[in-house]
């Protein structure tokens, strides 16, 4: 049987690169995009099997762009792992960190690093991913310019790394979610995810979440995001539970009549 050919989104050893051999094991066949968006194109024209994108960080939040693009497109998840993420000051052999005056990384990863960057003075450069941004620093070389990326990007593209750890906290850690492909998770726990609207009156958010606290299911987390009408929002609801299981579908059932729109993103495995 092929290895499942999975897209992610960054060069070779970014930190997307590691969740989907996690996801899909190291045989599988990684293939790198440019953009998020990238991702679910991938997906949706059937180039590739599935895709693995990052949705919330424990430090710097939700990664609003792939949010919105869950909404976006109709692509199921699937699967959801978190990875501890351990950023590491990379630069060319020579410098050391005193010499470095500017980072380019991804904007989440500028935002988990800021107390580090703030502390020694560095200026951020948003760049369009972690490994992307080691390989433009190891080729081009701009004068007191490091990058903020893994160990593996390092030894990828020939960079020495100046500190390890500099993460604003110990406990850094990524959520990753599956697309369209199924992994093998050997987790016990599953969860749901929906979209939905409601209409903009007193206790209609109220009503719906009661839908699942009388039925004992545990709401994980609600996120709006803004529609194209000024004020009015869809919301994002993540609960514990599969939607195989009676008081789910049940659950899911009745919240539906409550709203303008309801959709079910996915019933997915959660990664221990």
């Amino acid at each position: 049987m092929a290895s499942p050919r999975i897209a992610f989104q960054g060069e070779r050893g970014a930190y997307s690169e590691e969740a989907t051999r996690a996801f899909f094991g190291p045989g599988v066949e990684a293939v790198p995009c440019p953009s998020f968006r990238a991702v679910f194109e991938a997906v949706i024209s059937g180039r590739v099997d599935g895709g693995v994108v990052p949705v919330e960080n424990s430090l710097a939040g939700s990664v609003l762009d792939n949010v919105d693009l869950l909404l976006e497109f109709s692509v199921p998840l699937t699967g959801e792992l978190s990875l501890r993420i351990q950023h590491c000051l990379l630069a060319p052999a020579g410098l050391g960190l005193a010499d470095i005056r500017r980072v380019h990384s991804h904007p989440q990863a500028l935002a988990q690093c800021a107390g580090f960057l703030r502390q020694h003075g560095i200026t951020p450069v948003a760049d369009v991913d972690t490994a992307g941004s080691a390989k433009k620093v190891s080729e081009q070389k701009p004068p007191n310019t490091g990058a903020i990326a893994s160990r593996t990007a390092a030894e990828l593209y020939g960079l020495t790394v100046v500190q390890e750890g500099i993460q604003d906290g110990l406990n850094n850690y990524t959520r990753f979610i599956s697309l369209g492909a199924v992994p093998k998770l050997s987790g016990s726990r599953s969860k749901t995810s929906v979209s939905f609207t409601l209409e903009n009156t007193p206790g209609a958010l109220h009503a719906l979440l009661g839908v699942f606290a009388t039925r004992g299911l545990n709401v994980i987390r609600v996120e709006p995001r803004p529609l194209r009408r000024p004020w009015d929002y869809i919301f994002c609801l993540d609960l514990e539970g599969s939607s195989d299981e009676p008081r789910v579908g049940e659950a899911l059932d009745a919240a539906s009549l409550l709203c303008g729109s309801f959709r079910v993103l996915g019933s997915y495995r959660v990664a221990d």
